[in-house]
């Protein structure tokens, strides 16, 4: 008698509609996965949303997204619920990405031209409780930076989970009424947290944030 494998729950994190779905459209064919559980977000805030209602196993999250990026959403979801996996499926080769991926609490990176059999690789080492990196990836730069001794310090480090939030918001254009409608924050907490940004990161303008966040890939240019 052919034993029952064990199904979990899903969900995808992309704001490129085509993309995400055609991704899904695959994974119903993996048969460890509940196609009747594929959920779906379109940035981090609707990820993090999501996470909270349906609490899914695996999570397979985008890096760029509008409103809360990819890396901020893995981050606020593994504080939460550090039991769901996270894979971070990419564009991104460069070790930065990599490093905020690892300390942000993902289990795995893989790249977005990755073959359909790598993302079922990947997925059956996350349900098996090991990381996942893709080969792609140079292995050494991967071991220096999971080596808890490395001291590597991002340039996002010196601000809040909150900050980084706010300030991508602010470097995508949103006002700050709009920032803090979407928020749920007053008016005056926004400017505070845009003038404490300012103050750590020695920026005296808007356009300098829009700057900075482009260089540490917070949004895209």
């Amino acid at each position: 008698m052919r034993e029952s494998v064990e199904k979990y729950s899903i969900l995808f994190a992309d704001d490129h509609t085509l993309l995400r779905q055609g991704i899904i459209s695959l994974v119903k064919n993996f048969e460890f996965i509940d196609a009747e559980l594929i959920q779906q977000a379109a940035n981090g805030l609707e990820a993090v949303n999501s996470v909270k209602r349906n609490q899914p196993d695996l999570v397979v999250m985008d890096v760029s997204m509008p409103e809360m990026n990819g890396l901020e959403a893995t981050q606020l979801i593994k504080n939460q619920y550090p039991e769901i996996k996270v894979l971070i499926l990419s564009h991104y080769n460069n070790e930065p990405y990599v490093l905020r991926a690892l300390k942000a609490g993902a289990d795995g990176y893989m790249l977005k031209d990755a073959a359909v059999e790598e993302l079922y690789k990947g997925l059956q080492a996350l349900i098996a409780d090991k990381m996942y990196i893709s080969p792609d990836i140079d292995q050494n730069v991967v071991e220096r930076l999971t080596n808890s001794e490395s001291g590597e310090v991002d340039a996002l480090d010196i601000l809040t989970a909150r900050q980084r939030n706010i300030l991508q918001l602010i470097a995508e254009g949103y006002s700050t009424r709009e920032i803090a409608d979407k928020l749920f924050l007053s008016v005056k907490t926004i400017e505070a947290h845009r003038a404490n940004i300012m103050d750590r990161l020695n920026i005296r303008d808007v356009a300098g944030l829009v700057r900075f966040a482009i260089r540490v890939g917070l949004i895209q240019a």
